[in-house]
C-alpha cells in the first residue's frame, strides 16, 4: 500500500510533502522472476537477504528544505510493526512521544499524520528493499545514462506504481545505480508520474548497520535541500544491543 508524506505545520506540509510518495509496504515479498534482476541485485546489496535477521531499526530523519528544517526520531519493529515516534507533534506541539501498531488503524494510539511522516522516513532509508517488498510495481531498465546530478554515469532502473493506488498514485522513481556494486547514486521522484522531476537527490555516506547498508546522506543539485539520517542502528533477532552504523566505503 502506497503512502506520501506531509508535515506538521501548514507551510511545511505543502513544502516537505514534496519530498517523495513512499510505499508502506513493509512485509517481505520475495523475489520474482518477473523482477527485473537489477531491482534484486539493489536489494540485496543493502541486505534484503539478511533482513530477516533485524528485530529492530532505530534512526533520525533530518531534513532541510530552504530555511525549513525538520528532525524526526524513529524506532520500528519490522516484524510486528510495531513504531516508536519522537518530534514535533501533528497539531503543532514542540515535541510529542507516540507508541503506535500500523496494523492496527483503529486504535486510539493511531493518528494518521505521524504514520505518513514514517512512511516518508522510512522509505528515504530503506527504498531499495522496496524493489522486493512492494506489489504491483512496474520496473523498466534503461541502460546506461548520464547522472540528473552531474557528472558522470550509470545504469537507470524506472520504478512506476499503479494509478489507482495510495495518497498520491502513480508516482515514478528513477534510480541511477552502479551496475558493479549495485549501490544506488541519485535518484529522480516524480509525485504522481509527472513530466517535471519533484524531487532529485544523491545517494551518498553509505553505512552498515549489522548486516543493512544504508545511504545516510542525500543532497540536491542545488544547496537548498538536503536529507540525513543520524543515530541509525540496528537490532539483531534474539539481542539487546544496538549496532550503529558504520561507514562503508565508496561504491
Amino acid at each position: 500500500m502506497k503512502k506520501t508524506i506531509l508535515l506538521s505545520a501548514t507551510i511545511l506540509f505543502c513544502l516537505f510533502s514534496l519530498f517523495l510518495a513512499g510505499c508502506a509496504a513493509t512485509g517481505g515479498r520475495p523475489p520474482e522472476e518477473k523482477t527485473p534482476s537489477a531491482a534484486v541485485e539493489i536489494a540485496k546489496a543493502y541486505g534484503i537477504d539478511r533482513f530477516q535477521n533485524i528485530d529492530a531499526i532505530r534512526f533520525t530523519f533530518n531534513a532541510r528544505v530552504n530555511d525549513k528544517n525538520v528532525k524526526r526520531t524513529w524506532a520500528w519493529d519490522p516484524r510486528t510493526d510495531r513504531v516508536i515516534y519522537n518530534g514535533p507533534g501533528p497539531d503543532g506541539e514542540a515535541s510529542v512521544t507516540v507508541t503506535y501498531n500500523r496494523k492496527q488503524k483503529a486504535s486510539p494510539d493511531f493518528n494518521a499524520k505521524i504514520d505518513q511522516w514514517f512512511i516518508n522516513d522510512q522509505y528515504w532509508l530503506l527504498f531499495p528493499f522496496h524493489l522486493v517488498w512492494d506489489p504491483d510495481i512496474t520496473l523498466t531498465a534503461g541502460g546506461r545514462q548520464p547522472l540528473p546530478i552531474p557528472p558522470g554515469t550509470a545504469q537507470k532502473l524506472t520504478v512506476k506504481y499503479p494509478p489507482d493506488v495510495g495518497y498520491t498514485p502513480g508516482d515514478a522513481y528513477e534510480l541511477y545505480y552502479n551496475p558493479e556494486t549495485f549501490r544506488v547514486r541519485q535518484w529522480i521522484y516524480r509525485r504522481g508520474g509527472a513530466e517535471e522531476p519533484t524531487r532529485i537527490a544523491t545517494w551518498e555516506d553509505h553505512a552498515k548497520a549489522g548486516p543493512i547498508l544504508f545511504s545516510l546522506t542525500h543532497n540536491g543539485p542545488e544547496d537548498d535541500f538536503r536529507v540525513w539520517f543520524t543515530d541509525v542502528a540496528v537490532q539483531l533477532k534474539g539481542g539487546n544491543e544496538w549496532l550503529n552504523a558504520r561507514p562503508s566505503g565508496s561504491g
